[in-house]
Formats: structure tokens, C-alpha cells, sequence
């Protein structure tokens, strides 16, 4: 391992001097939650309004129309030149943005809720999703049963794939690519609905670059995730959205300790 690594401190939702692409890409599979989400969508096909991976939503994007948003500046414009395949990409929160745009089937994936941390920033959401019919809404959620203080979830990958025209050299079978979330605390939320409690969480990723040691990326910081357990979801969901099917489901990212909301009309 190299000795270059960096402690960042996360400006918003994340760093943006972090190509957040290779940590998605490289520890979760793009094209298999987007397989998931238009499993879960009755209409697959038709126009969607989407949070989550960049990668995950140009995978969706062949199928159907597809809106990506983003409170990045960064984000959106690596979106832009990456993945010419989105229809539109717009820099905004969603919740704003929902307000104004009729899709409906809107998808906020990848645990965006997990910034939620304010009874307010709820309120806000279901404002913007009833703002306008909605055929089905995905939401996924940190599962607070499956996390405890003290536990670590590891986070290790294979090399990636190479083109069989190309040379499968012994530097790339044997890269290190590795993740840990670290928990050290919860706090629970201050009598907000939904409950909640935020996690502090002590985040480190290193992926090797076989080719250039100085391009290796390894960094960690340390970061405040709300986790939910699914009754308080469920509560809320139900309430909140009395005129939709709501029901629940295993996460997006396999072995992820979250789970899915789908909220569906009858």
C-alpha cells in the first residue's frame, strides 16, 4: 500500500476532489441495482426522475427517459461528459426539483436518505412528491437493525474485467481494492418523525493503480449517516402517502444493510 494517503473532510454530501464513479464503480455494481430498479418499476419504460449512482442511471437511461439530479456541480458535469446516454442532468436537490417536475415515477436510490436528518427535509420530500401524480416512487434506506456500534462492514472487490483482446497482466490480477465503514456511535434524533438515529461513521477506501502507484486513491474522513428502522418508515410512509400501496423490500446494493420503499397507486 502506498503511502499517500489523505484524511478529507467532505464539503456537503461528499468530496468533490473524489471521483465518486470508481468508489461506486469498483464496490458495487452500476448495472445491477439499475437491473434491480427496473425490476421494481411496473413501467420500466417510462420517464423516470433519478438520484443515485451516475453510471447506475445511464444503464436505465437506454431503457427509458431519464432525468439525473444532483446537488453537485462536479457530479453533474462529469454526468454530462461521461455518460451521454442521460437525457438530462440537472444540478439541484431533489425535493426542489420534484416540485416542479410531473415524472411520474421518480427513483432517489443509493441511500440518499441518509442525509436526511431533519424533520423538515421530510416534510419537504413528501411536499414535492405530492406535488404532482405519481405512479411509484423508490426510496432505499440505511437499516438501522442490521449496524451496531463497533461493527465494521468491509468492502472488497476483484480486479476489473478486461476485454479479452487485452492483456490480463499479474500487476492487474493482483490489485488491492478495499473499503471500510467503521461505527462508532449513535445518537438518536431529536422526537422527529420519522424516528431516526445518526450514525458516526469513520469511512476509509484504497484502490490500487496498477500502472501508476501515484494514482492510487486512498482516503478516509469521517462522516454522520441517519439510519431508520423500517417500522418508522413504514409508519410515516403510510401516513403520509394514505393514497399509495406502500410496501418493503431488501436493499438496492446486495449485502447492504439497507432496505427499499416502494410506494405504488393502486
Amino acid at each position: 500500500m502506498t503511502d499517500n494517503h489523505q484524511t478529507i473532510k467532505p464539503v456537503g454530501k461528499y468530496s468533490e476532489d473524489i471521483d465518486w464513479d470508481v468508489i461506486y464503480r469498483t464496490f458495487h455494481n452500476p448495472k445491477d441495482i439499475a437491473e434491480r430498479i427496473a425490476f421494481e418499476l411496473t413501467d420500466h419504460q417510462a420517464p423516470v426522475i433519478f438520484c443515485g449512482f451516475p453510471e447506475t442511471a445511464a444503464y436505465l437511461a437506454t431503457a427509458s427517459e431519464l432525468q439525473f439530479v444532483d446537488e453537485s456541480a462536479v457530479v453533474t458535469k462529469r454526468t454530462k461528459e461521461r455518460y451521454p446516454d442521460i437525457h438530462t442532468v440537472t444540478l439541484g436537490d431533489i425535493s426542489t426539483i420534484l416540485k416542479d417536475t410531473p415524472s411520474k415515477n421518480v427513483v432517489i436510490s443509493c441511500r440518499l436518505s441518509a442525509f436526511w436528518q431533519t424533520e423538515q427535509d421530510f416534510d419537504e420530500l413528501a411536499s414535492a412528491i405530492l406535488a404532482h401524480p405519481r405512479d411509484q416512487v423508490l426510496i432505499d434506506f440505511f437499516d438501522r437493525e442490521a449496524v451496531f456500534e463497533g461493527m465494521h462492514i468491509y468492502y472488497h472487490a476483484e480486479a476489473p474485467e478486461v476485454d479479452a483482446d487485452e492483456k490480463n497482466t499479474k500487476e492487474e490480477e493482483g490489485k488491492q481494492q478495499s473499503g471500510d465503514w467503521d461505527f462508532k456511535q449513535f445518537n438518536d434524533s431529536q422526537s422527529t418523525n420519522p424516528s431516526f438515529q445518526i450514525a458516526n461513521i469513520d469511512v476509509s477506501y484504497f484502490i490500487e493503480n496498477a500502472n501508476n502507484r501515484k494514482n492510487d486513491i486512498n482516503f478516509s474522513y469521517e462522516t454522520h449517516r441517519a439510519f431508520f428502522t423500517k417500522m418508522a418508515i413504514l409508519n410515516w410512509c403510510t401516513k403520509t402517502f394514505p393514497n399509495y400501496e406502500t410496501t418493503l423490500a431488501t436493499g438496492l446494493l446486495e449485502g447492504d444493510p439497507s432496505f427499499l420503499v416502494n410506494l405504488k397507486k393502486p
